[in-house]
């Protein structure tokens, strides 16, 4: 809802308040919903501004430069106009959110003709405020765009820099600073959205928590600035390297941008995942529950031959759908060779990719293939063909990594290759699943014809354009994305993807730690986690089946071992999690979900997922065992205070105790629940510092 008071506007949405003022572009008002009607009078004035430019005396972060067409580089945008929109604006070749919703068009004029739009789109069922910026050149001549961020938000008050931030597989740690006397930045310079730096940052006060989640994939830049007890977040494309040219009469949008207020991280926390589930995945998978996989990567690598035998094993233990990973194509033995060349490898399948899959499918269960449409191998006959379509600087050796280069995704010649070649690979094969990976950061960009300084974003266009077209010829299609694990986990890629896989780490104790830094701004229902081998292949620790399943049941689950040599025991372990993933499947990826006690060094960590009417919760706990320091005492979070529940550890291998109690909602959520047989597990250690994981089944018998 949009209310307005001459050029006073309060945005509304189910539990927070906006107050904007058009003409001098001020914040009056953002946080807890206010319920007074007599709210414009009070609020008369403030000094937090919606955009910042050079020129008028702010020498902080800014959110606007430009270069205009006499080569100056100030600018003064004055108020122009503003309406409220009844649909949301399109945002051409960009990723944005959709639904049903209210927009407020607030235009600035600056005296060369320049005029920038901000638009902030409200929807009736999340707090989540989506925000975006426009600048339309109304002048003569060209000029150029040297940064426009997508959103600005100054507030008053001193807060934490929450980031999320990491590396290849270790992605999206928790990190908090506090914000005192200068200019923090959250940025990736990688042209992806990195496994580093997460576009989704919080800023964390006395009044709560504001959240700000880009929907980009390319890089992008977030900062924090407090200045005079003001604190400025800008939030949009990385001006590194940024230099848009703009012709009369044209245009530029800036990525859009959501953000959201909450009393608490773990309020804000559901917003974004509402946000993210109900106005930013789409498609037939929106709200579907996912099929448990089975992924032959880690099981065999580059070792295709024995696909069909993993499928019949995969379908014995209740598995819906199997997965072909890397190795099926051209003369992929090893990742030296053959990116690009998407023909099938008859000499090490024994048989075409369609008769493979028909294979697969002849075991009750569909098949999923793996690709990488964005990478080129130089030994390949795609390179030795068109080299041209392989990004690289002229006359200077291109750096290499994971033995690949990137193609030139700012080329149209080479979109439409890329559309042409996916479209192929999924036709010829009736795959129901794709996992799209990306396997290496941006080098040597250059493009013949791109400017230098458009370069990234051009390509972020290209991706998305050529992933948009595959996405609306293949609707039925589950794609999940992948970028060297999680290096694009951004909600720019599930606007086409309606699933990532979270990392490459499968290790259960770094997972935990990946999915729980994942949680602040992605629900459940986007995290591909999967069960492995142990010791794990990451990270060389060993866990116990059941800790890898309890684990990865905080995601989409699936299983990427070789499941041929299992045991009869494990077997007959792993058949019995499906079945039971299978049966609380809705729950565990669609349920409101809660972190528990602190991943990152708390006595314990997990997660537990509610029902939307509080009726039934699945809870995992997980803790390491310390010399003389007994088990944690844990709440669980999201119950209903006023109800009666039965509360069962779900039968697992290895525990002899199968605890069963009532207790009331209040109670569960008190922080004074003691297991005392937590650590009770007979089977045998291989590392000492081994994680106890239960998980819970919590179903309402009663209101108290």
């Amino acid at each position: 809802m949009i209310k307005k008071k001459g050029t006073v506007y309060r945005l509304e949405t189910p539990a927070t308040t906006l107050v904007l003022k058009a003409d001098t572009a001020q914040i009056l008002y953002y946080g807890k919903k206010l319920v007074s009607a007599d709210w414009c009078e009070a609020l008369r004035s403030s000094p937090c501004r919606l955009f910042s430019e050079y020129g008028q005396g702010d020498f902080n972060e800014q959110s606007v430069l430009l270069v205009n067409a006499d080569g100056g580089f100030s600018t003064n945008f004055v108020y122009s106009k503003s309406k409220i929109l009844a649909e949301k604006p399109v945002l051409e070749n960009l990723p944005s959110s959709y639904g049903e919703s209210k927009t407020l068009e607030l235009k600035y004029v600056d005296a060369t003709k320049v005029a920038l739009y901000l638009y902030y789109t409200v929807f009736e069922d999340t707090d989540a405020i989506a925000v975006s910026a426009k600048i339309v050149n109304g002048a003569k001549k060209e000029i150029h765009i040297k940064k426009l961020a997508s959103v600005q938000a100054e507030l008053t008050g001193r807060f934490e820099f929450i980031t999320f931030n990491g590396a290849w597989a270790r992605e999206r740690r928790k990190n908090a600073r506090a914000v005192c006397g200068g200019t923090f930045v959250n940025e990736s310079r990688a042209g992806a959205s990195s496994h580093a730096h997460n576009p989704f940052v919080m800023a964390k006060g006395e009044k709560g928590v504001f959240g700000f989640h880009l929907l980009y994939s390319g890089n992008h830049k977030e900062s924090m600035t407090e200045y005079d007890g003001v604190t400025r977040v800008i939030a949009g494309i990385n001006d590194f390297m940024f230099d848009w040219t703009l012709g009369a009469g044209e245009e530029f949008c800036a990525p859009e941008a959501a953000m959201c207020y909450a009393e608490t991280e773990d309020a804000l926390s559901r917003q974004m995942h509402a946000f993210a589930a109900e106005h930013v995945v789409r498609g037939k998978w929106k709200k579907r529950e996912r099929p448990v996989l089975v992924n032959s990567w880690e099981g065999a690598y580059f070792d295709a031959d024995s696909v069909v035998e993993m499928a019949k094993v995969s379908k014995d233990l209740g598995a819906e759908l199997f997965v072909l990973d890397d190795g099926w194509f051209g003369r992929r033995n090893d990742d030296t060779s053959s990116l690009g060349d998407w023909s099938d490898n008859v000499e090490k399948l024994g048989c075409t990719l369609a008769e493979l899959a028909e294979r697969v499918r002849g075991c009750g269960l569909k098949f999923g293939i793996w690709i990488e449409p964005e990478m080129i191998s130089e030994e390949s006959e795609l390179f030795r063909s068109r080299p041209a379509y392989a990004m690289r600087v002229p006359g200077r050796t291109p750096v290499r990594l994971r033995n690949q280069l990137a193609l030139n995704m700012a080329d149209e010649k080479v979109q439409n290759f890329v559309v042409r070649t996916v479209s192929d690979v999924i036709s010829r094969c009736g795959a129901s699943y794709v996992k799209w990976d990306y396997n290496r950061m941006l080098t040597d960009c250059f493009g013949k014809g791109v400017a230098a300084g458009e370069y990234f974003h051009r390509y972020m266009l290209g991706v998305y354009k050529v992933i948009s077209k595959v996405v609306k010829r293949f609707p039925f299609v589950l794609f999940e994305g992948c970028a060297g694990g999680g290096a694009r986990f951004d909600l720019g890629m599930m606007s086409y993807f309606p699933q990532i896989w979270t990392s490459d780490n499968t290790d259960a104790r770094d997972r935990l730690q990946i999915q729980d830094g994942s949680s602040y701004g992605y629900p459940q229902s986007v995290m591909g986690a999967h069960v492995s081998a142990s010791p794990n292949h990451q990270s060389g620790d060993s866990h116990p089946l059941e800790t890898r399943f309890n684990v990865a049941c905080g995601g989409l689950l699936g299983y990427e071992l070789d499941v041929r040599k299992l045991s009869e025991k494990d077997k007959k372990t792993v058949a019995a999690q499906i079945s039971f993933y299978k049966e609380h499947r809705k729950l565990l990826q669609f349920g409101n979900f809660y972190r528990l006690g602190d991943s990152f060094g708390g006595d314990y960590g997990g997660f537990i997922s509610v029902s939307p009417d509080r009726g039934a919760a699945i809870a995992v706990i997980a803790a390491e065992k310390r010399t003389n320091v007994p088990p944690p005492r844990v709440a669980f979070k999201g119950l209903n205070p006023a109800y009666v529940y039965e509360v069962t550890a779900r039968r697992q291998e290895n525990y002899e105790n199968n605890l069963s109690f009532t207790a009331g909602g209040d109670v569960l959520m008190c922080g004074e629940l003691f297991f005392p047989d937590f650590y009770d597990d007979a089977s045998a250690r291989e590392n000492s510092g081994c994680m106890y994981t239960r998980m819970f089944l919590i179903k309402k018998q009663k209101n108290l």
